[in-house]
């Protein structure tokens, strides 16, 4: 009777030991996507600023254009 209490004792410590595992695995799986996340949005904010910087200095040049034209 002991044995069987036993064995299933062992049984549910190797089940708590794979859950963990598989725990372990998932946050990795969660901070990579996390890391790919903030590296696209740099990316996608630097792009932005980018093409911002470059609209803005369009509209600075047709302004000096139209100011010169007056």
């Amino acid at each position: 009777m002991t044995t069987k209490i036993i064995n299933k004792i062992e049984k549910k410590i190797d089940q708590i030991e794979k859950l963990h595992d598989k725990e372990s695995m998932l946050c990795e799986e969660v901070k990579d996507l996390l890391a790919e996340l903030k590296e696209n949005q740099e990316e996608d904010n630097q792009e932005w600023e980018e093409d911002l910087d470059d609209e803005d200095f369009e509209e600075d040049e047709e302004d000096i254009d139209e100011e010169e034209e007056n």
